[in-house]
């Protein structure tokens, strides 16, 4: 577990006890009278329920609009271009990224081919911010006779999340450089 999904999960917590702690605050009088254990457990399913709720909807959309976040928020469309090391033919692709506070997934399509990620990631690394994901690529039919379908993994540095840069490696023992710009 990454030290930002423990964040995540010990903020739901604290969340949680102050609803309930809310939720009791509120009930002070049926308290005082004699509350059951029954209704203690309700307030707490209550404060639950409520907290989940409010930390799927964070985690999903909210986090983006939180000046304190650190995570990087990145576009959710690139054009670029890599270059591999097979033929050193720069090609051009675009990159989709669809991210929440806790997950990141990526897609690169480009006229040959199209590479899902199969695991992503954003972490510091060597002091510096960087996506990285293993990738399943799958060419058209057109070109698999010089490139067939295979695993990879990429790094891109996000230090500037409107410009990203980096490297990718194959399972075909090939190395390519990737450069992408947010669209707008």
């Amino acid at each position: 577990m990454s030290n930002q999904q423990k964040k995540f999960i010990n903020i739901c917590v604290w969340c949680a006890v102050v609803l309930f702690a809310v939720r009791c605050f509120l009930s002070w009088e049926s308290i005082l009278k004699g509350v059951s254990v029954y209704d203690l457990f309700g307030y707490a399913g209550e404060a639950i329920g409520i907290a989940v709720l409010l930390a799927g909807i964070y985690e999903k959309f909210l986090w983006r609009i939180n000046p304190f976040e650190s995570t990087p928020k990145l576009s959710k469309q690139y054009t670029g271009t890599f270059k591999s090391s097979y033929d050193q033919v720069e090609r051009s692709a675009s990159l989709e990224i669809r991210q929440t506070l806790l997950s990141v997934h990526v897609t690169l399509i480009s006229d040959e081919s199209k590479s899902k990620s199969l695991s992503a990631s954003i972490d510091e690394i060597l002091g510096e911010i960087q996506l990285t994901y293993c990738y399943l690529n799958t060419p058209k039919s057109a070109y698999r006779d010089r490139s067939e379908i295979h695993y990879g993994t990429a790094t891109l540095s996000i230090s500037n999340p409107k410009e990203i840069d980096g490297q990718y490696y194959t399972d075909r023992k090939t190395i390519g450089d990737m450069h992408f710009i947010a669209k707008s």
